[in-house]
């Protein structure tokens, strides 16, 4: 990590500073006033402006070719009190990517809150296309109050950012995010975490992550790969059993443009599914029955290893039941599970979600994604049927009905997944996601 001689700020950060935001930026200065503004202008929970003393802002302006640095200049001058810094390099080739800069702006602010020494610090990331929430920093403090170590926000996209999609690319976009929804809501179901309770979503991605900086450092900081590299800190943060939170709370508004900054991305997943058309409703992707018995198999798992923590025995068969559901031999599994510290390290060095995979014939695993779709959202509404009709579970009704009418009519949310599904790029498991609403299923569905 960066000493002070050579870090990005010069000036030293205020004592007591609880929030540290930090914004990758390449030729956004078309969209970067909004994305300032959003920051400048945060409220408490209460609809109170945040004093800008108790938070700061660092954008990084690399390799552009705009006016990306004046524009960021000139907000200053719009709000005096606002602790925005500004720095700009011009990156070699090696260096000049998404990973090594968010990892610059990451180590920057986790140096500079431990220098503040103020309570309870976050590290946030934005990204200079989107623009966050009015309450997203209180959001975000709130779920660390509440016990997370770490958060995702909802990344969605705006109604007028919608009109550059053709009408195949949005029903295709739609079904994708619907499939991830009913995925993780299945997660939920059968292989539920006390720290991510339902309802939740399935972002964990650079436009809205939040992390305290003793957590940054544990999980060996952000990984400087050229793309995807806030996926690669989010299994990170998974191989360490971090309390991540799916917060439907935190959300961040953004860019639904065809021509992104990166390789990976919103842009390029929607120029891809551009290309699918109306065949990209075929694309194969993981059937409920696959999803459940993994989901099972992964739970089953996770309480024998947390017994074997608490009693330091295993019972063999147990140990034999789980080796032939997972696809390993018993000796391995017994192995793996007395070397691994964390429940997160087991299934990394078990290769979990490999190896299950290779126990199931595609023909049964795999199906199109409209017709998984279908048949996902049936058991969805018959589950949530059952609930309401259950008197003893009054809650759940009342918090599936608040679940129901939670997404907020004439969004449409980006899965943000960087990568369209298909048979090589399975759902990543251990997303979080919302739970589905009829506004977003076209009739028949």
């Amino acid at each position: 990590m960066r000493t002070p001689k050579d870090s990005l700020i010069v000036e030293e950060p205020r004592k007591g500073l609880g929030a540290c935001v930090v914004v990758p930026v390449r030729n956004e200065e078309t969209l970067l006033p909004a994305a300032l503004h959003a920051l400048a202008e945060q409220r408490t929970l209460t609809g109170d402006p945040v004093r800008h003393e108790l938070y700061e802002v660092i954008l990084l302006i690399n390799n552009s070719t705009d006016r990306s640095y004046q524009v960021a200049r000139s907000f200053q001058d719009l709000y005096p009190s606002f602790q925005l810094h500004v720095a700009e390099r011009t990156f070699d080739k090696s260096e000049a990517h998404i990973g090594y800069v968010r990892r610059l702006l990451m180590d920057e602010a986790c140096r500079r809150l431990e220098s503040a020494s103020g309570t309870d610090p976050l590290i946030l990331s934005t990204d200079s296309d989107s623009r966050v929430a009015p309450n997203w920093i209180a959001q975000n403090q709130a779920e660390f109050r509440a016990g997370a170590e770490a958060v995702g926000g909802r990344i969605i996209v705006l109604p007028c950012e919608q009109d550059v999609l053709c009408n195949s690319t949005r029903d295709l976009h739609r079904y994708d995010h619907l499939y991830r929804r009913l995925v993780s809501w299945t997660e939920a179901r059968f292989d539920p975490e006390s720290h991510d309770p339902w309802p939740r979503h399935h972002h964990h991605f650079g436009a809205s992550l939040a992390v305290t900086p003793q957590i940054y450092r544990k999980v060996g900081r952000l990984p400087p790969r050229r793309c995807l590299e806030d996926l690669a800190f989010y299994a990170a943060l998974i191989r360490n059993d971090v309390r991540l939170r799916h917060s439907n709370r935190v959300k961040v508004f953004t860019s639904g443009r065809l021509t992104g900054r990166t390789r990976f991305g919103l842009s390029r997943q929607l120029r891809d599914w551009q290309d699918c058309g109306r065949s990209g409703l075929r694309m194969p992707v993981e059937t409920r029955r696959f999803l459940e018995h993994l989901f099972v198999t992964r739970h089953r798992l996770r309480r024998l290893w947390m017994d074997f923590q608490n009693s330091g025995e295993l019972s063999a068969s147990r140990v034999q039941q789980l080796a032939i559901l997972i696809g390993v031999k018993p000796t391995h599994l017994i192995g793996e599970l007395r070397s691994a510290q964390r429940f997160g390290m087991l299934l990394e060095e078990l290769d979990f979600y490999g190896v299950f995979r290779e126990t199931w014939p595609d023909r049964i695993r795999l199906g199109s994604l409209k017709r998984v779709v279908e048949e996902f959202y049936g058991a969805f509404k018959s589950d949530q049927q059952r609930l309401i009709a259950t008197p003893a579970r009054r809650s759940d009704k009342s918090r599936s009905e608040i679940q129901m009418s939670e997404t907020m009519p004439g969004f449409v949310e980006n899965v943000h997944a960087r990568r369209p599904l298909g048979v090589g790029n399975p759902v990543p498991m251990g997303a979080s996601g919302l739970i589905a609403s009829d506004r977003h299923i076209q009739p028949g569905l």
